[in-house]
């Protein structure tokens, strides 16, 4: 599962990537300077789960957080294998 999105705090606007596979999950919060990420090999929680135990350490960056905004979300495909032409062809098919 992929859910992409916006946290929106006192300061600034960040954007995030949260990334769930039967091997763990993964979070990157797009921050000023240096971009905020975390990994575990623990696929247990959900997207937002994860999100939310993170949010006080996300807060100490951008100030008090006004909301979460999910702007994306979606489901990954089961017993379809993943490969590049089928990943170009959902590119092309948005527009590019």
């Amino acid at each position: 599962m992929l859910v992409r999105g916006k946290v929106i705090g006192e300061n600034l606007t960040a954007p995030f990537e949260i990334l769930k596979t039967g091997d763990g999950i993964s979070l990157r919060v797009e921050l000023p300077g240096e971009p905020f990420e975390y990994s575990t090999d623990c696929s247990c929680l959900e997207p937002l789960e994860l999100l939310g135990l993170l949010l006080p350490a996300i807060e100490e960056e951008i100030g008090e957080i006004k909301g979460v905004f999910v702007e994306e979300a979606v489901e990954e495909k089961k017993g379809k294998a993943h490969s590049i032409l089928n990943s170009l062809f959902k590119f092309l098919s948005k527009g590019g």
